[in-house]
């Protein structure tokens, strides 16, 4: 936007003196929200009180996610960690993901469909799925996912943190209800200013970059329906302690060993490499000789990462001698 203040000398003596404009120029951002119906979003708030910003995210269409085989582990590129999600924070951080087709999608029979997460309370246990409900119920829930997207687009150019996929919004925002912040849009029930039939929401520790474990949240898929079948399960979003998210498509139940196949000390830094499975997430543990009377699972987590089906490493850094490792996996 350009301001202009005009200043205007009348005439003197029959000439005219001159007339100066001077032009301050304010914020002018070049940025638009490159949102298009079907694609998935991912909220991001502060889960205690007092937060400042939420971040929305387009992550792409659902064909990217509906269209994976299974196991297949992809990274959500479209926020950077260090730089966006910091502004809201990784602890206490409350996440959800969602896409949905409305009346704007053909053929009408897909309108009304919502895709959406469920919080797992244990990386290893999968979700209770939701059930499908009615094209008019699912609309409710659609009207104000849709607002949040709108208030998304309209904070698109606020700041030179924002890009055309990932948003920083005021928390509190709110333009009548149509155009509202992820937080405003989940209401004070957490569901969506009760449209919708849960919490979708994953939430962080206090001390989530530091204690080793990430996160899940289960992915729906739920067309209209009537008779509330099940949803269809889709995979799982993960959220890593350094702020980094992926998605696995359709995991399977069985997670593959892990084998260590070095092990290095340099200084303080204690690393551990292994082999890992394409689904899962392995923990690097470590205890002291008297620990080692009990069960490895119990032994206190020091690191983890989700696999890749490739081989990984993690570090302990520590000036204890007695100290013995090793790696779990779920």
């Amino acid at each position: 936007m350009i301001k202009s203040l005009q200043f205007c000398w009348p005439k003197v003596l029959g000439k005219s003196l001159w007339i100066a404009s001077v032009f301050a120029s304010t914020q002018l951002f070049a940025t638009t929200f490159n949102f298009t119906t079907g694609d998935v979003i991912i909220g991001f708030r502060k889960a205690t009180a007092g937060g400042v910003n939420d971040l929305v995210v387009d992550a792409g269409p659902i064909s990217t996610f509906t269209n994976l085989a299974p196991n297949t582990k992809i990274t959500i590129t479209a926020y950077a960690a260090g730089q966006q999600l910091k502004m809201v924070g990784t602890n206490n951080l409350a996440w959800s993901a969602f896409a949905y087709f409305d009346n704007s999608i053909t053929p009408v029979g897909v309108q009304g469909t919502l895709f959406m997460s469920n919080p797992r309370y244990g990386l290893s246990t999968q979700s209770d799925p939701y059930y499908c409900d009615t094209a008019s119920a699912q609309g409710q829930v659609i009207s104000r996912l849709k607002a949040i997207v709108a208030g998304a687009t309209n904070n698109a150019n606020s700041s030179t943190t924002n890009t055309a996929t990932a948003v920083l919004v005021s928390d509190s925002y709110n333009v009548n209800g149509t155009m509202v912040s992820y937080a405003v849009g989940l209401g004070a029930n957490l569901n969506f200013n009760d449209t919708f039939q849960a919490d979708p929401e994953q939430v962080t520790a206090a001390n989530f970059t530091t204690a080793g474990t990430a996160t899940r949240a289960d992915f729906y898929w739920m067309p209209p329906s009537s008779g509330s079948p099940n949803a269809k399960y889709l995979g799982y979003f993960e959220l890593n302690t350094n702020g980094v998210m992926t998605y696995t498509a359709y995991p399977t139940a069985t997670v593959v060993a892990p084998v260590i196949t070095a092990f290095t000390r340099v200084g303080t830094t204690n690393t551990v490499t292994f082999t890992t499975g394409s689904a899962g997430t392995y923990t690097l543990r470590a205890t002291n000789s008297l620990g080692l009377g009990t069960a490895l699972t119990n032994w206190p987590a020091v690191n983890s990462a989700a696999g890749t089906g490739g081989t990984l490493s993690l570090q302990d850094v520590s000036s204890v001698s007695n100290r013995f490792f090793t790696i779990t996996a779920q």
